[in-house]
């Protein structure tokens, strides 16, 4: 029953939303403007989206940056992006696999809050879209990234790609770390959609400069260990309860 009221749900609000985002498009004339507007409307979707379905996350961290930041995460799930979507409270993008694009109602609202996507096969097409990002972070975009590039299944984070952080070199960004725990519970662990407890931490911000982080690789080890450090903070405790 819990699954056919949030199926309703979903498609309700799916249909509800694209004149909201017509109008969005007509209403303001600045790009960004019309992307956070959206982000708004998505958030409120994603908040009752994961209470419909039983999901209850325990965060502890800043939500809130008076300066645009570069989220890194671990990527437990899908569930992952509805996540942060629900819980930070200001407006936020991804750069994601170009594959989003394809998901049915999913890839036409993250392209409608400003989201961007990888040709991980065209190297040239990366380029622009890091060239994009590193623009949109310019402009006062927030962005996240999962830097393991693929959801990862084993109990531990996975080494981060160097080339994930070019963005937040080359903008000169700070770095929020976020550690997902047990968000696979959500979909993944058993293929079906269940109730679950999902744990979100926040990392202290991360000032490359300061810490003379020179280079993509001693940032993507840095914000790594930051994060892996986290991340068995959170299964120890949840291994305890």
């Amino acid at each position: 029953m819990r699954l056919i009221i949030a199926f309703l749900y979903f498609v309700g609000a799916m249909l509800y939303s694209y004149p909201v985002r017509l109008i969005h498009h007509l209403k303001y004339k600045d790009k960004k403007t019309e992307h956070d507007a959206n982000f708004y409307s998505l958030k409120k979707i994603a908040r009752k989206m994961l209470k419909l379905l039983g999901v209850k996350i325990d965060i502890q961290g800043c939500t809130i940056y008076d300066e645009p930041v570069v989220y890194i995460g671990n990527h437990r799930s899908n569930f992952d992006s509805l996540i942060m979507i629900a819980i930070m409270e200001k407006p936020l993008i991804f750069i994601g696999k170009s594959e989003i694009k394809k998901f049915p109602f999913i890839g036409k609202w993250f392209r409608d809050i400003g989201c961007l996507f990888l040709e991980r096969d065209d190297i040239k097409k990366s380029i622009e879209v890091i060239n994009q990002g590193i623009q949109r972070i310019e402009n006062g975009y927030s962005v996240v990234i999962f830097p393991e590039g693929r959801r990862t299944k084993e109990d531990s984070v996975e080494e981060f790609k160097p080339g994930s952080f070019k963005m937040a070199f080359k903008a000169n960004a700070r770095i929020v770390p976020v550690s997902f725990y047990n968000s696979e519970e959500c979909y993944e662990r058993f293929h079906s959609f269940r109730p679950a407890n999902v744990s979100i931490r926040i990392g202290e911000i991360v000032n490359p400069k300061a810490l003379e982080l020179n280079n993509t690789v001693q940032m993507a080890k840095y914000v790594h260990t930051v994060i892996s450090q986290i991340y068995e903070e959170q299964r120890i405790h949840y291994s305890m309860h």
